[in-house]
């Protein structure tokens, strides 16, 4: 019984080694995912693939939360490495149960994510940087645990405009207006907007849209949105507004439809953010169909805009005969 104790003792460590070793037939490799012209604001999102370089398969653990298996160690032209976001610091020293799958890797295959390296790094200054991902194949344990390093890929920050300058020359491309906003107040936003529908007048119409946070609604396009370059969502955005002009853009048919009438019903607003409650009518053969519209608003450099939407479908009313 004695020697069988002994031969455990000398076996685990054995195994455990093994596994250790196995670990390092991974090869850690990334590349910016949709490479565009970077700023110091602008969102920059990595593409890390596993690949089982060795004969035998490899396993690993990979945590929902990448944070518990991912770093990047992001250095300046000083070689300084650049610190972590606070975000990133407080979720990752949160004390939160870790969950995670063991994954395994046959000898040829792979496994890429996206992480976006600008939640896990604060990169504040224009610049040329170097990137390197660091993969922790047993999850993150404090000062012992050892990852695996990645090639290191070079990384242009350039100088730009200030994210509000961006924001309105976004906003002024989509909106195509030759009109000149007011300052409204969000009832008054809410009734410009529904009484230019009702005149078909999509300039003005579009007038006081935030057609990005409006077409962002959606969970699925929202996923698609973040994923695309700078260009690429401007594109978008203009495809968004030649659909909605179409009445082709579901789901925001009921955003488009024409009202034969409306009413006000209640205004609540912060010295930020706005909602506006109003009930719409729409006049049909027998009978009048009525939805209760909540917009939401939100103040920017001065002027109300309209950022999203919820219907709600009332009882019917019958129309004289």
């Amino acid at each position: 019984m004695l020697r069988i104790r002994q031969l455990l003792l000398i076996l685990v460590p054995l195994v455990a080694l093994g596994a250790a070793l196995q670990a390092q037939d991974l090869d850690v490799s990334v590349r910016l995912y949709d490479e565009q012209v970077y700023f110091p604001d602008s969102p920059v999102n990595a593409l890390i693939t596993l690949h089982n370089g060795g004969a035998d398969p490899v396993t690993f653990r990979l945590a929902d939360d990448r944070r518990y298996n991912v770093a990047f160690d992001v250095r300046d032209a000083t070689n300084r490495r650049l610190e972590n976001t606070r975000e990133f610091t407080i979720a990752y020293r949160a004390n939160q149960q870790i969950y995670y799958r063991t994954v395994m890797l046959q000898p040829g295959e792979q496994l890429s994510f996206v992480e976006r390296l600008t939640d896990y790094v604060r990169i504040e200054e224009p610049g040329l940087y170097t990137v390197r991902t660091e993969f922790f194949p047993g999850l993150r344990n404090g000062e012992s645990s050892e990852p695996l390093r990645s090639n290191v890929l070079n990384l242009t920050i350039r100088p730009g405009q200030t994210p509000q300058i961006r924001r309105e020359m976004r906003f002024e491309a989509v909106a195509q207006d030759q009109l000149r906003r007011q300052r409204l107040s969000p009832d008054e936003v809410v009734h410009y907007m529904l009484t230019a529908r009702q005149e078909n007048n999509w300039e003005r119409f579009f007038l006081y849209l935030n057609l990005e946070k409006l077409y962002r609604q959606a969970p699925e396009r929202d996923r698609r949105f973040v994923r695309l370059s700078q260009q690429e969502q401007l594109e978008e955005l203009m495809t968004y507004r030649d659909r909605l002009e179409e009445q082709e853009s579901q789901p925001d048919s009921s955003l488009v439809a024409i009202p034969d009438g409306y009413d006000i019903i209640e205004t609540r607003y912060t010295p930020t953010d706005g909602q506006v409650t109003a009930r719409l009518y729409f006049d049909r053969d027998r009978y009048r169909e009525r939805r209760q519209y909540t917009y939401e608003l939100e103040r920017r450099d001065g002027f109300w805009e309209i950022i999203g939407y919820q219907v709600s479908n009332l009882p019917n009313e019958a129309l004289p005969q």
